[in-house]
């Protein structure tokens, strides 16, 4: 083999690795939110991040009433 074949099976090497190692990441990533997101555990990808639209928007909700009861008490 010639410098150029090393060279180029090298990269492709290099290359194989990142995509399985993104791949990997991405599924331990959607691993933990399936695990954060109550009622998650066993749905499709669309369906987890639909639902965790949902309840991102259902914490805001909670935030903004807690805080509206906090200036009410504090006055």
């Amino acid at each position: 083999m010639n410098r150029r074949n090393l060279k180029r099976n090298r990269s492709l090497l290099v290359a194989r690795k990142k995509v399985k190692l993104a791949s990997f990441s991405m599924q331990r990533n959607l691993y933990a939110l399936r695990r954060m997101i109550p009622g998650c555990a066993e749905v499709d990808e669309e369906a987890l991040f639909q639902k965790s639209i949902e309840h991102i928007l259902m914490l805001k909700l909670q935030l903004g009433i807690l805080k509206s009861l906090l200036k009410f008490y504090e006055s």
